[in-house]
């Protein structure tokens, strides 16, 4: 009876092994391949299991490696880059040939700055995958320096202020696509969904050039301003005094033209009254200057008694 509860003990241990090395269970999150001797079976996309649920191989002789399905990520430590110092980065990258852009590269100087970036993959190809960088850490190694290397670069040929412009999501693009054309030609079998910079800190001597720079530019800003203000508030002067002149000369025309008639008609008058009564209109214009001369308190002249002026005073009829 023992012999027989060791046997049944047994032969149950051995096919609880055989069921353990025989089925293998896929995660939704996950993708596997399973391998023979080391080395993937059956054909190409054959031997890749995306299917979640439970599966079967060969025991002892199968093995089965998971990879990750998900979106993975690499965050790169924050490295000190140049990015270049005015705009002709932008001629750079628009250069056809190598040679001009080396000649042009050796006119500009680089600035500094600190970058801290990141990236997001996921896994597309799990056999190239598992040929050329085998684990996740090696892989985020691996994609953390080409990545780098494309930061730099693309960053070398750009401009400070195309950074921090609407720009900034074509120098991303550039990034990712430099980086995904890289891990293509090596058959990583990864692919990049994205890279971000999340802080471009300058350093302190940029910091400083880039203040003193700015504070330039709204300083020759407010010059040109007020220069324009200057120039447009001695425009309205001018133009006022234009027109005031233009105003008071047209004024000072109509006013004499006015005088002139006026004169005219008093003269026009004298005239007709003196051909109509030349004795009355004597006596009248005698009478005025009688007044005039007369009429001053203190007022003294110094006549002959037989003077024409005073022929009224001796006669009615002025003789």
């Amino acid at each position: 009876m023992q012999k027989i509860l060791v046997g049944f003990v047994f032969v149950l241990a051995a096919g609880m092994i055989f069921m353990s090395q025989s089925l293998y269970t896929v995660d939704e999150t996950e993708q596997a391949i399973v391998l023979q001797f080391g080395q993937p079976i059956g054909t190409e996309g054959e031997n890749l299991i995306k299917t979640p649920g439970l599966h079967f191989k060969l025991p002892f002789i199968q093995q089965v490696r998971y990879f990750d399905s998900r979106i993975l990520s690499v965050d790169p430590a924050p490295e000190r880059m140049n990015i270049s110092s005015d705009d002709r980065g932008s001629v750079l990258r628009n250069a056809a040939d190598g040679e001009e852009a080396a000649d042009l590269g050796a006119e500009v100087s680089g600035e500094p700055i600190l970058v801290d970036s990141f990236a997001r993959y996921r896994i597309t190809d799990p056999l190239a995958f598992l040929k050329t960088l085998q684990t996740v850490d090696t892989a985020t190694t691996r994609i953390g320096g080409i990545m780098s290397n494309a930061t730099r670069n693309v960053l070398g040929q750009t401009t400070l202020r195309e950074i921090l412009s609407e720009k900034r999501s074509e120098i991303m693009n550039e990034i990712r696509e430099t980086v995904n054309a890289a891990l293509q030609d090596g058959g990583f079998g990864v692919e990049i969904v994205d890279i971000r910079i999340v802080r471009a800190d300058l350093t302190d001597k940029l910091r400083t050039s880039t203040v003193n720079r700015m504070i330039t530019e709204r300083r020759e800003r407010a010059t040109e301003t007020r220069a324009k203000g200057r120039e447009l508030a001695l425009e309205i002067r001018s133009k006022a005094e234009k027109e005031r002149t233009i105003i008071l000369a047209e004024a000072n025309k109509k006013a004499q033209i006015i005088r002139g008639e006026g004169d005219r008609t008093a003269i026009k008058t004298y005239t007709d009254a003196y051909n109509k009564d030349p004795d009355f209109y004597s006596f009248l214009r005698s009478m005025e200057a009688y007044e005039n001369s007369f009429g001053e308190e203190g007022t003294q002249l110094i006549l002959s008694p037989d003077s024409a002026f005073l022929r009224y005073l001796r006669s009615v009829e002025g003789r």
